[in-house]
Order: C-alpha cells, then sequence, then structure tokens
C-alpha cells in the first residue's frame, strides 16, 4: 500500500503539468460519446458494429491519446521508443515499482472524468437506454465499462517503459492488433446474433453479479501483471 501511495504523489506531478490536457480529453470525448448516443436506438435495432468499436476504443486507448505529447511515448533514440519521462524518472533514485505503478495511475483522470460525465447523461437524455435497461441495470452496465477501461487501457501506460520498434515491426503488429480486433467484434456477432455493447447490456440485465465480480478480476490481474512487466521491461533496455 506505501508503494501504491508513492506512486499517487509521483504521479501528481504529471497531473499538475497536464491539467490542460485533462481538461480537453474530457470535453473531447464527452462531446463525442453525447454525439454517439444519439444513435443508441439504431445501433439496438441494426447491430452497428462502428458503435461497438466506439465503445471499446472511447473507454480503453482514446482517453491517454489527448496526453501531452511531451510526456506520450515516442522515439528517443535509434529504434528505442518510450516516454521521455519515465526514463528521466528511472535514472533519479527512485524505486522502479513505484515508477512503474504511477504511470497505471496517471490515466485515472483521463478516463473517470469522462465515463462519470458521460453515463448519467446518457441515461438521463436518452430514453431509449431507459427502456433497454432500468436504473440498477444501467448502473450495472456502466461499471463494466469504467473497469473495462480500468484493465484494458492501461495498456498504453504500461507502454511507458518502451521498447525497441523497427517500421517493420510496426506494420506487424498493427495489422496483428487490427485483425484480432476486428475478429473479436466478428466473432460476437456471429456467436451472439449481436455486438459487444448489446451483450453487455444483457450482462447487467441477467447476470450482474457475475459481470461484476469478473471485472474486479481483471482488474486485480491487471494491475498486478503491468508493473511487473513494465519493471522487467526497465532492466532489459537501455535508456543512455
Amino acid at each position: 500500500m506505501q508503494t501504491w501511495k508513492k506512486a499517487y504523489q509521483l504521479a501528481k506531478f504529471e497531473w499538475r503539468a497536464s491539467f490542460a490536457n485533462i481538461f480537453i480529453c474530457w470535453f473531447v470525448l464527452t462531446v463525442f460519446g453525447l454525439l454517439f448516443s444519439t444513435s443508441f436506438s439504431g445501433y439496438l435495432e441494426t447491430n452497428y458494429a462502428g458503435f461497438d468499436i466506439a465503445f471499446l476504443l472511447g473507454f480503453s486507448f482514446a482517453p491517454y491519446l489527448l496526453r501531452s505529447n511531451h510526456f506520450q511515448y515516442k522515439k528517443v533514440s535509434n529504434h528505442l521508443y518510450a516516454s521521455p519521462t519515465l526514463i528521466m524518472q528511472t535514472q533519479l533514485p527512485i524505486p522502479k515499482d513505484i515508477v512503474a505503478k504511477s504511470r497505471l495511475i496517471i490515466y485515472l483522470p483521463y478516463l473517470l472524468p469522462f465515463a462519470l460525465t458521460i453515463f448519467p447523461i446518457l441515461y438521463i437524455a436518452n430514453s431509449s437506454v431507459r427502456d433497454a435497461m432500468d436504473a440498477p441495470a444501467y448502473i450495472v452496465f456502466a461499471l463494466i465499462w469504467v473497469f473495462y477501461g480500468l484493465y484494458m487501457g492501461i495498456m498504453l501506460p504500461a507502454s511507458d517503459a518502451g521498447d525497441y520498434v523497427t517500421p517493420k515491426i510496426v506494420v506487424y503488429y498493427s495489422l496483428a492488433a487490427a485483425a484480432i480486433f476486428m475478429g473479436i467484434i466478428t466473432l460476437f456477432y456471429l456467436l451472439f446474433g449481436h455486438g459487444i455493447v448489446a451483450w453487455t447490456i444483457i450482462l447487467a440485465r441477467d447476470w450482474p453479479v457475475p459481470a461484476i465480480i469478473i471485472s474486479i478480476i481483471l482488474i486485480f490481474i491487471s494491475w498486478k501483471y503491468w508493473p511487473v512487466h513494465m519493471k522487467k521491461t526497465m532492466k532489459e533496455l537501455d535508456y543512455l
């Protein structure tokens, strides 16, 4: 627990320097979220895959893409890509465990203000949402997606530790990620006859307790795994 407290204190330095970006992230994602919410009823009727993609990206990777360029993962030398801020912190007498955990904590203000804004507005303003779910089910639905961001979205801040990247690797990884992403969406439509968002509505209505428990387990696994992975990466890479 003490390690997480120290990681929180370290994360606050970047939060203070990124206040404008955090606000822009909240504003931009909220506006786009409200625009997409108008097509909720159409999605339930037509199973529009673009709606699933917007949810999957909006509550995972999109928030962190609006992070200040100064702190983002970028090329630092030859084929080495990493966060310059993380590299600087590894040169200071700060335990790598604290550095790694602070990266994950930094993600929270990019996701949570947006999520805590969009879900109440969506339920109040959109009658299709209220018709699809009562208030308790909707709370579970919202929690499923917030928890999804907490275990999936931190993959980006975890990448701050860096990696050796070449154009060929970028192409291979991009194609593989796109194929897996679209494959999962397609599989849902083939197996269940509807998309991922619709599937989570069914989970929230019919199996709320198992859905919440599984989500919490995934968060626990993710937040345990990524700091270990980052510490291993920091030990292996030559930042100098």
